[in-house]
């Protein structure tokens, strides 16, 4: 254990087994509050509490959507100190048993943003954004455009670390999102933390963040969702914590887990068809002059030095998910094969695009084929991201999308026309990285949904331009109006319903589920040794969003 933790860890141990005791018996064979924690007092009556909080029929503690679902600097900036972005990629580093420095990781996640030109590294083992490019040289990402070089390319010479500097990476939220369960069980959701560059809180031309998004593993995933219940009983217990015992609980969590998960802070849970790494790049004027706000994602990769043969992690550039190319929406891509391949699959999306009911969190791309054969490398915040933008001229897929409507709107109880080809293009919109930022701010999107909005945004941004205009969370810790009031009581109702509705529930020991799963999981393993780091099978979530 690191010793960080050792004076803590009788304290700990004690906050960690009572948020999971309901769900996985005690701790040990011993009761986990020993004579060091009864010294402490406070960590013995957390314990009390989070029990009888949690005992069976579930009795829930008030849900306080800034405790239990998203923590910030701005409501508990002492619980930030212990996530610095120098220990988060030392973590990383060692789960994987390499002895690589965490600054070299930064910098060379960043020369990806630079071409070779503009390259910092040079070595064999170096990725740049142009390592492949078309007949013109042109640089692509999953055979699409992709900008290159980037601003954000002058990070590959900066110092994250140093809390003086203006290239200083802060952490700013820590963040629940057990609603991206899928209800299979394949996992437990995602944890995130964002870190935000320093120079942004006086600059609005030079911010940038970082968002690590570790995808839970499911330890009994023959067992189903039921399985992940410790995991919804310990967010929900932070609501009832003081600032030190959440910081204390969040910590071990993040980066030693709760009694028999793994820990959300290590490599594996960054990598192909686990969870991914997302930045929102706004370095607007330099080295290479104005460039566009993107948004894009990242993957962890694990390979070898060239020159020595030693265990090293990469960052490697993705797909940004639920963000099909552009042009894909048009009657001039080519090939067109692709573009026709992708038009057919939007059809099949509508289903999820136009759900029942008035809940914008419904909203979906989730139901559409193999979408990320159809996904861009970037997220670029201009109309090159409105699909509806795209669609107009192409008048064929126009009323392909209209007549697949006609019985879709019909039995979702709608008013026939209520819903066209416009909006199902904005609707698609809303799903991807640009729309629920910024581009489909409170938009109209026909039937019962308007997109949730922002402030109303002033471009470009000043300084006494809202902070919360172009992101959801920004540099001080404040949150949007679309994840207050709309995407945050959305996640704690699943939360809640999720923990009475197995609170109670017969715990699993099935020899026969452990089998049929066994079975299931080796043909998986078999088909997917060799997937794309961008790739990866959706199951339909609890109902979360991975885009909101």
């Amino acid at each position: 254990m690191h010793l960080r933790y050792v004076s803590k860890f009788p304290l700990v141990a004690a906050v960690m087994c009572a948020a999971a005791s309901v769900s996985l018996g005690a701790c040990g064979g011993t009761d986990p509050v020993d004579d060091d924690v009864v010294a402490a007092g406070e960590a013995q009556e957390l314990t009390a509490e989070s029990a009888e909080a949690l005992t069976c029929p579930a009795s829930l503690p008030i849900l306080d959507m800034r405790k239990s679902l998203i923590v910030t600097k701005e409501t508990d900036p002492n619980v930030m100190l212990e996530f610095t972005l120098s220990f988060v990629l030392q973590r990383l580093i060692t789960s994987v048993g390499s002895d690589q420095e965490p600054l070299d990781l930064y910098q060379r996640w960043w020369d990806t943003q630079n071409d070779a030109a503009n390259a910092v590294f040079e070595d064999p083992d170096a990725i740049h954004c142009d390592d492949v490019t078309d007949g013109n040289g042109a640089p692509l990402l999953n055979g699409f455009p992709y900008t290159c070089p980037r601003n954000e390319g002058v990070l590959a010479e900066s110092n994250p670390f140093n809390p003086e500097g203006d290239d200083f990476m802060e952490p700013v939220a820590l963040v629940n999102r057990f609603d991206l369960a899928p209800t299979d069980g394949s996992h437990c959701g995602e944890y995130r933390i964002i870190y935000a560059k320093k120079s942004g809180q006086t600059d609005n031309q030079n911010r940038n963040f970082i968002i690590f998004e570790g995808q839970l593993p499911n330890p009994q995933p023959e067992c189903g969702v039921a399985a992940c219940l410790p995991v919804a009983e310990f967010w929900a217990s932070l609501s009832t914590m003081s600032e030190t015992q959440r910081s204390t609980a969040l910590e071990m969590f993040y980066f030693f887990g709760l009694p028999g998960f793994a820990p959300v802070i290590q490599a594996s849970n960054f990598m192909a068809s686990t969870g991914q790494i997302r930045t929102n790049q706004f370095m607007r004027l330099r080295p290479f002059g104005i460039q566009q706000w993107t948004l894009r994602e990242f993957k962890l990769d694990l390979g070898t030095d060239s020159e020595d043969s030693s265990i090293r992690l990469f960052v490697q550039p993705v797909t940004v998910k639920d963000n099909p190319f552009r042009d894909l929406f048009t009657s001039t891509f080519t090939p067109s094969n692709t573009r026709d391949a992708f038009q057919s699959s939007f059809l099949d999306a509508l289903d999820g695009l136009v759900p029942l009911g008035d809940e914008e969190n419904d909203i979906s791309l989730r139901t559409m084929p193999s979408p990320d054969l159809f996904n861009a490398g970037e997220s670029i915040v201009d109309s090159r991201n409105d699909y509806r933008v795209h669609l107009q001229g192409n008048t064929a897929f126009i009323a392909d999308i209209e007549a697949a409507l006609v019985p879709l709107v019909q039995s979702r109880g709608l008013l026939p026309g209520t819903v066209t080809a416009d909006n199902a293009a904005d609707r698609a919109t809303t799903q991807s990285c640009a729309g629920c930022h910024q581009l489909s701010n409170g938009n109209n999107l026909g039937g019962l949904h308007v997109w949730p909005a922002h402030f109303t945004p002033i471009d470009p941004p000043t300084a006494a331009d809202p902070p919360t205009t172009f992101v959801h969370v920004d540099e001080q810790g404040n949150i949007s109006d679309p994840l207050q009031f709309k995407f945050l009581p959305h996640r704690a109702q699943i939360l809640t319903s999720f923990i009475e509705e197995h609170a109670c529930a017969e715990a699993c020991s099935s020899t026969a589920a452990s089998a049929d799963f066994s079975a299931a999981s080796a043909d998986f393993s078999a088909a997917s040794a060799d997937a794309p780091l961008g790739s990866a099978e959706r199951a339909p979530t609890l109902g979360g969003s991975a885009t909101h």
